[in-house]
């Protein structure tokens, strides 16, 4: 694997092999899982010679500038994913093309293609037997332009950062793989409302001391209040109410530990006006009084 990863990223100085955008924040890196090399940048056609060099999967998400920052966006004319499939080793010669618009890349190669038991989609790819390359360009669905987003600027670091990019670029090469048969149906409507649950769910996590209602924070989704409700519970496990109180008494029992603030300052700080609500609502979640704590 480390082969192809040096043929797809190239050394310093070497002019026959391209490389990710010039304004790139990481270089690329290899994920173990799926197998793959992954790019802030995109893979495209070379007008002027052989786009690839190895045999695999190469798939770019071009974003706008706003979801390059991490915010989803609903404007159409970016929404591209371009899937290109070599079956067999190409002349070399700018394997990778510099794109000026924020955009993630991936690059399969044939073992991990296979590993994955997706030999059969990729060679469904091909339309006959005598092609050696081929280039399928899709709309990416809201989903996909939402996970793109994440891997482009991860909102977490480290071990963490890693595994979402792992899981995210597994999500990916499904998509990129099986939505042009059909095989994946892809629902606007609901991409657009996970987005939303998503932007409220990291609204509440910011600002845990905002006294939030369930009228406002169905407003901000877009939704009724009782509609609301539902689709937070079926996406969350559990209502926005009882999330909300969670992260507040984790954040408070964080505070009473790490900063030593007293308990009725730790109340406030989440948004507790009452510190014996506050002290009723922490006993039953942890099972002792935050008096303990200090």
């Amino acid at each position: 694997m480390r082969d192809f990863y040096d043929q797809i990223v190239g050394r310093l100085g070497d002019d026959s092999i391209g490389s990710a955008q010039p304004h790139a924040s990481t270089a690329a890196q290899w994920l173990d899982f799926p197998g793959c090399v992954f790019v802030r940048g995109e893979f495209r056609a070379d007008a002027d010679g052989p786009a690839i060099v190895a045999p695999g999967l190469f798939i770019s998400v071009a974003l706008n500038e706003a979801a390059g920052r991490g915010i989803p966006t609903r404007a159409s004319c970016e929404r591209q994913m371009t899937a290109i499939a070599v079956r067999e080793s190409l002349a070399v010669k700018r394997s990778i093309c510099p794109g000026v618009r924020p955009a993630i890349g991936l690059a399969l190669p044939r073992a991990s293609i296979d590993g994955l038991g997706l030999g059969d989609a990729f060679r469904a790819l091909f339309k006959t037997d005598a092609l050696d390359a081929a280039i399928v360009s899709l709309t990416a669905s809201p989903r996909v332009q939402a996970v793109a987003a994440e891997m482009f600027s991860p909102p977490i670091a480290g071990n963490a950062a890693q595994l979402l990019l792992s899981a995210h670029a597994a999500e990916i090469v499904v998509h990129a793989l099986f939505s042009e048969r059909g095989r994946i149906a892809f629902d606007p409507a609901a991409d657009l409302q996970r987005i939303r649950l998503q932007s409220v769910k990291e609204q509440m996590d910011a600002d845990l001391a905002y006294p939030w209602s369930i009228d406002e924070l169905a407003r901000n989704a877009g939704l009724s209040r009782r509609s609301f409700n539902q689709k937070f519970q079926m996406a969350y496990g559990e209502s926005a109410i009882d999330y909300l109180r969670g992260q507040r008494l984790d954040a408070a029992r964080a505070l009473l530990i790490h900063r030593r603030l007293s308990v009725t300052e730790a109340a406030y700080r989440v948004g507790y006006a009452h510190p014996a609500n506050f002290a009723t609502a922490f006993r039953r979640r942890f099972g002792h009084s935050p008096s303990r704590l200090q």
